[in-house]
């Protein structure tokens, strides 16, 4: 006899724009199981995520067939308060869920009552004590997605949902998720993890299906990647300092994120950035673009002090490309948002069309920049940048949601960077990414630099990877990654 005690999917399909995204996508999670759909970029994760949680078609026009079921209720059409009563779930634009002006405020909006109890655990279970009064907008990336995950947690639904979870996260925090994960199982709810890579989670995942870019699906077996490369030193940077931070001191309000940096970027060079959520790496780069200003020290970029420079007067000599590119579109289309800067800065439009094919972007240059999956919009931002060519360009975790097919491609944007003279500086909790691209890597912890050097010699330091807290080497193998 069928069980209706689960979620079930048969035969999913979904179209939109005549586009079809989704096809014959079929699977169950029972209650106390936790399943991974993982693919590359544009493989239909999202879309997937929006089916579930009534997101497509009630608030995402899209042509659905096929059946949702939970607990023998078929829920496919149905308004979105009915998936709420069973389903919650995190979005990867977890900005979206962000509904309260404190981190406490915005967990007590997911107690179904006043409980201090509960509250109190959840802040301590997800290591977010010491921010419990701190504004949400005070917090970093990494923190507000780990935020997002305690609030869906509080609202205790049946089946949780987690679009792309770990992608924003350093190594403790996917370690929280892992917890998680556990515990949800251990109090029978079902989990569905979204993503293009399982680093972290495999311990406790129980079945994995592969969507594939032909919109469907086959069930796979958990494999680790075991090998990485190493960068190539394809051309030697120069001995000519272009970033130079002075002893640099930097804070919000209330205390000071960034302490007595000290630090030297040469001409030419990949210069990696790696350190914990909430450890200073995106207050340090907005520092080289002239978005922030140092409270104390100073910050020199190709012989310019930042604090005489407007950040528009600084986008001549360096290009940032953001967390969370949707939140920065400006046009219509894909040609439109590449030619936006260029047009601005009076340069060549040919610069937009080698940037769209750079990126792979050529067929999608009439489209909607929100049209886009995630991946492809992190790549139409670096393309926006790229076009602009300045002197230095800034990459803030640029391996997020991306796919192994468009991690090759920025690597070999950024050895053609590399090649043309210009400085790539990348941010990013990949330490597989790191040790692949990177000339250098400094890492930082509590706002100061913890440690400074080649990547292959910090990344495959055991001790110093364990005691900041980020994330190790594939190469370690697996028994490793497993017990971090």
């Amino acid at each position: 006899m069928e069980t209706l005690n689960c979620l079930e999917v048969r035969n999913l399909n979904c179209r939109y724009d005549s586009e079809l995204v989704l096809r014959g996508i079929s699977f169950k999670v029972k209650p106390g199981e936790a399943i991974a759909i993982v693919g590359p970029s544009a493989s239909g994760k999202t879309t997937l995520t929006y089916c579930l949680s009534g997101i497509i078609p009630n608030r995402i026009n899209g042509e659905v067939s096929g059946s949702i079921k939970i607990d023998g209720k078929e829920l496919l059409r149905k308004p979105i308060k009915e998936f709420i009563e069973y389903v919650g779930v995190v979005l990867q634009n977890y900005d979206l869920q962000i509904f309260g002006l404190t981190v406490e405020e915005d967990l007590e909006l997911s107690l179904r009552e006043k409980d201090e109890d509960k509250l109190r655990w959840v802040l301590q279970f997800f290591e977010l004590e010491k921010y419990r009064h701190y504004y949400v907008h005070e917090l970093s990336g990494g923190l507000k997605h780990r935020l997002v995950i305690a609030s869906t947690i509080l609202s205790d639904p049946k089946y949780i949902i987690m679009d792309d979870p770990v992608a924003n996260l350093d190594w403790k925090s996917r370690k929280i998720v892992s917890k998680t994960i556990e515990l949800l199982k251990e109090k029978g709810k079902g989990v569905i993890i979204l993503g293009r890579k399982l680093k972290g989670l495999e311990n406790v995942i129980d079945r994995t299906i592969s969507l594939n870019k032909s919109y469907d699906h086959v069930d796979k077996v958990n494999n680790l990647q075991t090998e990485i490369e190493v960068a190539d030193p394809i051309t030697r940077p120069s001995d000519t300092t272009i970033v130079d931070f002075r002893k640099v001191f930097f804070r919000y309000g209330r205390e000071f994120v960034l302490k007595n940096i000290s630090l030297q970027i040469k001409r030419g060079e990949v210069f990696a950035i790696m350190g914990p959520n909430g450890s200073g790496k995106t207050t340090l780069t907005k520092h080289i673009i002239g978005l922030l200003k140092p409270t104390m020290g100073t910050v020199i970029v190709d012989g310019i002090d930042t604090r005489t420079k407007s950040p528009a007067e600084m986008s001549r000599y360096v290009g940032m490309v953001f967390q969370n590119p949707e939140k920065y579109f400006v046009s219509e289309t894909v040609w439109d948002e590449v030619a936006f800067g260029v047009r601005n800065l009076k340069l060549d439009e040919r610069n937009v069309e080698e940037a769209l094919r750079v990126l792979n972007l050529t067929d999608k240059k009439d489209v909607s920049p929100y049209s886009l999956s995630m991946g492809e919009k992190i790549r139409l931002y670096v393309a926006s940048i790229l076009a602009i060519n300045p002197e230095v360009i800034i990459l803030d975790e640029p391996t997020t949601g991306q796919d192994e097919e468009t991690l090759i491609q920025i690597r070999k944007v950024i050895k053609k960077l590399k090649k043309m003279g210009k400085t790539t500086i990348i941010v990013t909790h990949d330490s597989d990414f790191t040790i692949s691209i990177a000339d250098r890597l400094a890492i930082l912890k509590d706002g100061e630099i913890f440690a400074e050097g080649k990547p292959d010699d910090l990344l495959k330091d055991h001790d110093l990877v364990d005691e900041v807290g980020i994330e190790p080497l594939s190469i370690l193998g697996e028994e490793r990654c497993l017990a971090r």
